[in-house]
């Protein structure tokens, strides 16, 4: 099962940001997106097509691309 995760992340001015990724098992990709509506919806479609963890970096690829969901 794919899952959110959030990363913390502070730039060099000080300001502070929130970034969404993904995890499955021990996969982890964080930093993915700023928009957690959009990261929470990839992970629900990977999950409601059962993806294979295999794909999942061209199916991120795909999203920073194209970034339409």
């Amino acid at each position: 099962m794919f899952l959110l995760n959030e990363t913390v992340i502070e730039d060099e001015e000080g300001k502070i940001w929130n970034t969404y990724g993904i995890t499955f098992n021990d996969i982890i990709i964080n930093d993915i997106s700023t928009e957690k509506e959009k990261i929470e919806k990839l992970v629900s479609l990977c999950n409601e097509l059962d993806l294979s963890p295999i794909h999942i970096y061209d199916v991120i690829e795909d999203f920073l691309v194209h970034n339409d969901i």
